[in-house]
């Protein structure tokens, strides 16, 4: 007969292994225990996840808060000598400086497992990318909309998520995307006037990110909670 702590340690490693409640239940009631006894050992079970879960979810939001502050931190010490530095000097800065956080975070989270502090470079190193485009743009005095920045700022994005596997940085590539459909009609209004064809294709695109964005993160909410690192 096990004890209450034995109990859920063994539904614990039973579902790790992949056994179903229903087979759970069957093993422990061949051993003696009751189904309230065992009932409780998957309530305990059930609580200790959704600590791990709040408690994950905390630590990846401190990271990610974190990996935006580096990014603002490394913005405002260019724009602060950006009149002082030649054009070189900058670009090697933009460019090291992101593959720099893309390394680190591929490194601590593939090869150290660091998961949450490597994807947060890997969003860090998405965010000076973008930030790039929009300097590099200045430097040269590009000539483009605005919201183009944002629509490759996007591809990017998407790019690093798919090879990455990384949810944060996906979430900024729909936020990204987002701000330049929603800005690019604006943008082509100011200069060629108005016509609704611009406003309404622009927004049925806006309308169909964001749905795309909650369609996939209700599915992803109906995977087992156990599987979701893989999704």
């Amino acid at each position: 007969m096990l004890n209450r702590k034995e109990l859920a340690s063994y539904i614990k490693t039973s579902l790790a292994r992949g056994k179903s409640k229903e087979e759970i239940y069957k093993n422990l009631l061949n051993e003696g225990c009751s189904v309230d006894a065992i009932q409780e050992g998957f309530d305990v079970v059930t609580s200790e996840r959704e600590r791990e879960d709040t408690s994950k979810r905390t630590i990846r939001i401190i990271v990610t808060f974190g990996a935006v502050l580096v990014g603002v931190g490394i913005f405002s010490f260019i724009a602060a000598n950006w009149q002082a530095m030649a054009k070189s000097v900058k670009i090697f800065i933009i460019i090291a400086a992101m593959l720099a956080s893309y390394a680190a975070g591929w490194q601590l989270k593939e090869k150290m497992n660091f998961s949450k502090t490597g994807g947060a470079l890997i969003l860090l190193g998405t965010i000076i990318y973008g930030g790039g485009i929009f300097l590099v743009a200045q430097m040269f005095h590009i000539r483009a909309h605005w919201p183009d920045g944002f629509i490759l700022w996007m591809i990017g994005a998407v790019a690093v998520a798919y090879a990455l596997e990384s949810y944060p940085v996906f979430y900024l590539a729909i936020l990204v995307g987002s701000v330049a459909i929603f800005g690019h009609p604006f943008a082509l209004l100011r200069e060629f006037g108005f016509h609704s064809f611009l406003l309404t294709s622009s927004l049925l695109l806006f309308v169909a990110t964001i749905t795309t964005f909650l369609i996939g993160w209700a599915m992803r909410k109906k995977v087992p909670p156990e599987l979701r690192e893989f999704y």
